[in-house]
């Protein structure tokens, strides 16, 4: 697995105790961790994805934002997925998922971390599933 920079240890960690493989890879100057086979939840017409997460230079302090799936997501419904746009990573096309965290929900510096948002990123998906 590709690491052109490194995580916190704690994200090293908490991603070792989730059982990801990942990957941290700098595009143009952004980095971005991957995680390839994420399990998704019944109701997708596919059961894993690849997830992308866009790391700012600040964080920890900054958040992360928003979620990347490689590939685009469908659902078994026909439903469609709103506020999606694609993007182009590592030679992929992905589907960015503009969800945000709101004001009752923030960024907690000291305490939000990559395993954190993942916890939000599970929450959008069931979301959508409503």
């Amino acid at each position: 697995m590709r690491r052109t920079f490194q995580l916190p240890e704690e994200d090293e960690e908490c991603l070792s105790n989730g059982g990801f493989r990942w990957e941290a890879v700098t595009e143009g100057g952004t980095k971005w961790l991957i995680i390839p086979g994420y399990l998704l939840p019944d109701g997708y017409t596919q059961r894993v994805a690849d997830v992308a997460l866009r790391i700012p230079p600040s964080y920890p302090d900054d958040q992360i934002d928003m979620v990347y799936f490689h590939p685009g997501l469908s659902l078994t419904s026909g439903k469609m997925i709103k506020a999606l746009t694609p993007h182009v990573l590592d030679g992929k096309p992905y589907q960015q998922w503009s969800r945000h965290r709101t004001p009752i929900n923030p960024w907690r510096p000291g305490l939000d971390n990559v395993c954190t948002h993942l916890i939000q990123v599970d929450t959008w998906l069931r979301r959508e599933l409503n």
